[in-house]
């Protein structure tokens, strides 16, 4: 599987596996450093039919991180921002409860080989 982004122009950083991927779970995966610095993340899952996922782990809200601490990201069927309650769905991380309405978590592309599950980081140039 992989969700348009040219595998040249990403680097790809092993999530975990799909065994590790039961329902409800999420995988959190750490991504290279913006450009000031700052620690990013990923976060990966599966949406209720199943699919995997993967989404910036940053609220549209304010910049932070959806959860943080014991890492309970997931609410009533939603991903969960832990700062003001904003509610993403799973299957297209739209936020349809909360203050950023409307806005919507960044996707990011994964690519399955075999059993492990990679993002496709596309701030990383890939090594030739």
């Amino acid at each position: 599987m992989n969700a348009g982004v040219s595998r040249a122009a990403s680097h790809r950083v092993l999530a975990g596996t799909l065994s590790e991927l039961v329902p409800n779970a999420v995988l959190t995966v750490d991504l290279a450093a913006d450009a000031d610095g700052k620690p990013r993340q990923a976060i990966v899952l599966r949406d209720e039919s199943g699919t995997p996922r993967a989404y910036r782990n940053l609220c549209q809200h304010l910049p932070v991180p959806l959860a943080s601490g014991p890492r309970r990201f997931l609410m009533a069927g939603h991903l969960e921002c832990k700062t003001h309650g904003a509610r993403y769905r799973l299957a297209d991380g739209l936020c349809v409860f909360g203050p950023c309405i409307g806005a919507s978590l960044l996707p990011m592309a994964i690519e399955l080989d075999a059993e492990r599950i990679f993002v496709l980081d596309p701030s990383v140039d890939a090594a030739p």
